[in-house]
């Protein structure tokens, strides 16, 4: 259990150090302060509406241009959010909002006595909650204090922006920005199905900068989700990059916690973006992110905000617009533009423009379905071929119109989860029997996520122990992985021999990755790779 040593008022006005069993530190008042009168106790039922200001990030993928506008600021509800009445530490009453932000809840304190109304940047179906890094992983909150016995009292957390910069200490909106955009993907999904989601930490602060670090200090890189801690961190310094208003980013970033923990995700991370000729695995993981904020959010059109200098631009792309040679120059499964249009037109509407090659309109429910049935158990690697090949075998989906859909984007006829029909895919994969070795080689120069950096076997086992090795001018690793979970792995040296054993199970099939990591010079370099049993 934790609880602040700080106090929330004297610091922002808006977070509520919570600990564990639902009470607060940071109030002024102490427990127990017979000197103070309080008067007479009063029983009295409290309404009210709790709203957050949603600043739209917008961009034009004609002109490339975007920013936040703070001239098209709309009111939205705090949806499903906790809110509670406390004296001191003690939580005298809770309660829910509704759909429309509005609460009512019951409690008695004296009708002179201080007591705080509280909402919470948490929801509790599903439970998320919005926890600043930087301070020891407090709640935010909106907050205000009222007199005991009052019965109607709103509360309003605005974004803080002054037309230049913002107010410290006055963006209380960006928390309940953030859990509004996860509480609506989530929700798209439990209308479809009565999804198991797992509670989640999302941790957002002012000071998380774009620096890699120390995390406690906002130091997260960039707005990411960590399957070690399975949270997600959200940028917020200003003047670098603040991505809580940045809805699709948040989508994108919930996908992959959705992927983490309902789906499979062998996603090996890493840096990319349009034109990269990726490994498939990262090339579907985050075409799939991207494509899942179009489905989930009202708009397609994907928009990243951030600082240049002192202003304030964007990065994005259209979801709906047919691919260019500029953003996607390699089209196909090694591409995440590719992908991402692939999946997007599954699900959205055909326009009439579209209709020689996207005849396809699959629910979320059938999406679901496939994410948390072949595409988590698939003997492959999550690929867009193992996602095809999943969907294709789902009630009521029509296989040719698919393939029509993916030829447009340059992805093969798949009919198997290792991707044949699709040579690229295909060729990733070298089916081979135990003992095995081969030599073959890496490009230096490139990125270890890219298509021409990772090389698969696909090798049964055999009952056995067995022992994988390779061996390098360079730096490689090995990763031998069964349904996604990891057998064994080995990256220890920047050059030399990597190598370990496991236990094999005999109904079982492995892929072991070989991965080269030389991103630095020019021209090919060797490697062995072999596996062996005892």
């Amino acid at each position: 259990m934790y609880v602040s040593r700080k106090s929330a008022w004297a610091r922002t006005g808006a977070t509520l150090a919570l600990a564990l069993g639902l009470t607060v530190l940071g109030c002024s008042d102490k427990e127990g302060d017979d000197d103070k009168d309080e008067g007479t106790p009063v029983t009295a039922t409290l309404t009210g509406r709790v709203t957050f200001d949603s600043v739209p990030a917008v961009y034009t993928p004609t002109t490339r241009q975007g920013s936040l506008a703070f001239n098209q600021v709309s009111i939205k509800p705090v949806r499903n959010a906790t809110v509670q009445v406390l004296r001191g530490s003690t939580v005298l009453a809770s309660a829910t909002t509704d759909d429309d932000g509005r609460y009512q809840l019951t409690f008695t304190a004296g009708d002179q006595a201080d007591v705080t109304l509280a909402t919470l940047a948490k929801t509790t179906t599903p439970d998320i909650q919005v926890e600043d890094n930087t301070d020891g992983n407090a709640i935010w909150a909106v907050v205000t204090q009222i007199k005991g016995g009052t019965t109607s009292k709103d509360l309003h957390a605005g974004h803080g922006w002054n037309g230049s910069g913002y107010t410290a200490n006055q963006r209380v909106a960006a928390p309940f920005a953030i859990l509004d955009a996860m509480y609506t993907a989530s929700h798209a999904f439990l209308a479809e199905r009565p999804v198991p989601f797992p509670p989640l930490k999302v941790n957002w602060s002012p000071d998380n900068a774009p620096q890699n670090g120390d995390k406690a200090r906002g130091q997260i890189g960039t707005s990411h989700f960590s399957p070690s801690e399975n949270e997600v961190y959200v940028l917020g310094l200003a003047g670098a990059d603040t991505d809580e208003f940045d809805s699709h980013v948040i989508v994108h970033e919930w996908g992959h916690f959705f992927e983490a923990n309902l789906s499979r995700a062998d996603n090996p991370g890493g840096p990319h973006s349009s034109g990269d000729i990726l490994d498939p695995r990262i090339a579907f993981g985050e075409g799939y992110g991207n494509a899942l904020s179009g489905m989930l959010l009202p708009s397609s059109i994907y928009v990243d905000t951030l600082w240049s200098g002192t202003r304030l631009g964007a990065f994005g792309f259209d979801l709906e617009t047919p691919p260019t040679t500029n953003d996607d120059p390699n089209p196909g499964v090694f591409s995440e533009f590719s992908i991402m249009r692939f999946l997007y037109d599954l699900h959205d509407e055909s326009t009439l423009t579209e209709t020689s090659f996207d005849q396809v309109s699959l629910s979320l429910g059938t999406l679901y379905d496939v994410l948390v049935g072949p595409q988590r158990t698939t003997a492959a690697l999550t690929t867009v071929g193992s996602f095809i090949h999943g969907l294709k075998a789902q009630p009521g989906v029509d296989a040719a119109a698919v393939d029509r859909l993916a030829a447009h984007y340059n992805i093969g006829a798949i009919r198997s989860e290792w991707g044949e029909g699709d040579a690229g895919l295909y060729g990733m994969y070298n089916f081979v029997t135990v003992p095995f070795s081969e030599n073959n080689s890496f490009t230096r120069g490139e990125p270890f996520n890219q298509r021409q950096q990772n090389r698969y076997y696909v090798f049964p086992g055999n009952g056995r122990r067995m022992t994988v090795t390779a061996n390098s001018v360079e730096d490689v690793s090995i990763l031998a992985l069964q349904q996604g979970a990891t057998a064994g792995e080995a990256d220890r040296f920047t050059t030399g021999t990597e190598t370990f054993d496991f236990n094999s199970q005999s109904d079982r099939r492995y892929v072991l990755v070989t991965t080269g990591w030389a991103d630095e010079g020019s021209g090919n370099y060797n490697y062995t790779v072999s596996v062996s049993s005892q």
